[in-house]
């Protein structure tokens, strides 16, 4: 939240302001611009972190790490645990850098940072490792262009799906396309209502691919 300063809930604008003041602190310090210029190449799994745990667990994890918070809840703990370790330690460093903290504040904050990483595993669910890998593949075998198409046929109602994507998503699957579709679902975290629209939609999209030849 940009007005406590969290890095786990800036704006794409806050983000673009920090980027600014953290290339200005490499100039003037070379020691802090090598951590700095390994974050900034991460810029966009920053984002990808930032949008995976969302506003109110970015704030949770923040309070628990930075500040004097409650435990972080299960839901947070399951966001947390599935964007991963690097992305709690990638919002972390940058929070740190980007406050100036000192050395000595910054070592309690990545005790505290590991203690909560320690508990979510204790309290939260995994992924699971077999579901993860599936999904993998499937957007592989969609390809970026195809999986594009279909997502916006299937969550905005988009143009008809191309004969090359039907191609590639009947290759894939239907196990996949329903795959795709769930954890979208999940991660946008859409309504019932919402969800119901989706998955007839979904289903159509598939139809409508099983009908070209």
């Amino acid at each position: 939240m940009a007005s406590k300063n969290n890095l786990y809930m800036f704006s794409s604008i806050t983000f673009a302001i920090m980027l600014v003041k953290l290339f200005v602190m490499v100039r003037q310090s070379v020691a802090i611009g090598s951590n700095i210029a390994q974050s900034l190449k991460k810029s966009n799994d920053l984002l990808k972190c930032e949008n995976g745990l969302g506003v109110k667990c970015g704030d949770d994890i923040y309070q628990n790490v930075f500040e004097i918070g409650n435990e972080v809840s299960k839901e947070c703990c399951d966001r947390l645990l599935i964007v991963g370790k690097d992305c709690h330690d990638l919002l972390t460093e940058l929070t740190i850098v980007y406050k100036r903290f000192t050395m000595k504040e910054a070592r309690e904050i990545w005790h505290k940072n590991d203690k909560v990483w320690e508990q979510c595993e204790n309290i939260g669910s995994a992924p699971n490792p077999e579901k993860s890998n599936q999904l993998i593949k499937c957007e592989n075998g969609l390809g970026k262009k195809c999986g594009h198409s279909i997502y916006h046929h299937v969550f905005e109602f988009g143009k008809d799906i191309s004969e090359e994507c039907c191609s590639r998503l009947k290759n894939v699957g239907k196990d996949c396309h329903d795959l795709l579709t769930e954890v979208t679902i999940v991660y946008k975290r859409l309504s019932m209502k919402r969800a119901k629209e989706v998955w007839k939609q979904n289903d159509i999209a598939w139809e409508e691919c099983n009908t070209v030849e």
